[in-house]
């Protein structure tokens, strides 16, 4: 066992209930009901409804719901279905630092093992706040995008974990079940990359569904590869080609703070880099009105966010939702154009609006350096509007409703 595989297990094997602090509870909590919200409003969504038709395929009495519904399938099946329901909609939390993520993924699986083991509200609980540890803690540790590997890799750990402490494994059951998952669960970031297709509703689920499996499969006895991150081509040498600062300590270790509080909840349906430039557009629609004699329009954002939802041709000219709700332009002229960003804006009628996508040509999108410097802290945007008349109105956010800096009361998260 290498070194980070005894460092992730013996906090896995370790960690307590009694031992969580008060703020990581009430967020958990907070998340559940997020990502329940998140998915009873995807529950038409065509994505959605294809991994259900895969779930209501298999039954299993020992098995979990299929969320909205009655009918018990194997755990896995369960899992990838609310997994895809709560991300479809792009409406489920984040995490941002070296790498990017959506901890929130995480609550289907550990929802699916906790009801098939029988586990308390408790377990349950426990199960999240070690998931989001986990996946927040390898966000930091290393980014993996830019090495042609999407984030949902992270989630072969956090989900095995969580799914694993749920089945009351062993510490060297949670190693052989960390080892499998790891092992089988990296995927390409070309599921982010051009014309986004509706798998990205699925990606992490799928991952999540392996974990799971993972556990099962050493349950009914495998073992795992040896040396998962450190060995000659385990997970360092190969995913994160040598970069790994995996913090010393995790959440609850010497008054560490859990990670799960340091995570945002979405207030708009869209990429949660655009949650700022959707604040400062809103604004500026209040002042301007739906005026669309505009001459031009600049988005200052981190190098992030620019890479990410402000670089590639197809974000100009999005062909699906999912393309669609990673474009600063296409979500910053909806914006603009309607005052609103909600479900509606991403709709058919307004994926083919010319107005709005010839509002969407007059945009730039830049890397601001200040705001590079500060990312992971803080997530600002700066609009600025030329008009025709060579007027000119600039609105900057720094930080975005659902932000820790600038929190939703519990009335706006209900």
């Amino acid at each position: 066992m290498d070194k980070f595989e005894k460092q992730i297990v013996d906090y896995a094997f370790g960690l307590k209930y009694k031992a969580l602090a008060k703020d990581a509870v009430q967020t958990a909590k907070e998340r559940l009901l997020d990502s329940f919200a998140a998915a009873f409003a995807a529950y038409h969504e065509s994505p959605v409804k294809a991994m259900r038709n895969f779930a209501l395929g298999a039954s299993a009495r020992k098995g979990a719901t299929v969320f909205g519904t009655k009918h018990k399938a194997p755990v896995d099946h369960a899992a990838v279905c609310l997994g895809t329901m709560i991300r479809a909609l792009d409406w489920n939390d984040t995490y941002l630092n070296k790498e990017p993520g959506h901890p929130s993924d995480n609550i289907a699986a550990c929802l699916a093992v906790a009801e098939a083991e029988g586990r308390t509200g408790k377990d349950l609980i426990l199960a999240i706040v070690l998931a989001y540890e986990l996946q927040c803690r390898l966000c930091d540790a290393a980014g993996i995008r830019r090495k042609g590997w999407d984030h949902v890799t992270y989630g072969s750990t956090s989900s095995a974990a969580a799914a694993a402490k749920l089945m009351n494994f062993s510490a060297i059951k949670i190693r052989h079940t960390l080892a499998i998952a790891i092992t089988t669960g990296n995927y390409l970031r070309q599921t982010r990359i051009g014309a986004i297709s509706n798998w990205k509703a699925a990606a992490f689920a799928q991952a999540a569904q392996n974990a799971v499996r993972a556990a099962q499969y050493v349950r009914q006895g495998f073992t795992g590869p040896s040396d998962i991150f450190e060995g000659k081509h385990g997970f360092i040498n190969q995913i994160t080609q040598g970069e790994f600062g995996l913090a010393e300590r995790f959440g609850g270790q010497m008054g560490e703070k859990f990670k799960i509080v340091d995570t945002y909840i979405k207030y708009f349906p869209a990429e949660y880099h655009s949650q700022s430039a959707i604040w400062a557009a809103l604004d500026l629609r209040k002042t301007l009105g739906r005026k669309l004699n505009i001459e031009k329009i600049h988005v200052d954002t981190s190098f992030h966010s620019y890479e990410i939802i402000g670089r590639e041709p197809a974000k100009w000219t999005p062909k699906t939702r999912e393309t669609a709700d990673h474009s600063l332009p296409y979500i910053v002229a909806a914006a603009l154009m309607d005052g609103d960003i909600s479900l509606k804006q991403f709709d058919g009628k307004h994926l083919e609006n010319a107005e709005l996508l010839a509002l969407a040509q007059k945009i730039t999108v830049a890397e601001k350096k200040e705001y590079t410097d500060i990312y992971g802290k803080s997530f600002p945007s700066k609009i600025t509007i030329t008009m025709s008349d060579g007027t000119v109105h600039e609105k900057e956010v720094l930080d975005p409703k659902g932000h820790p800096n600038n929190p939703l009361t519990p009335e706006e998260i209900e």
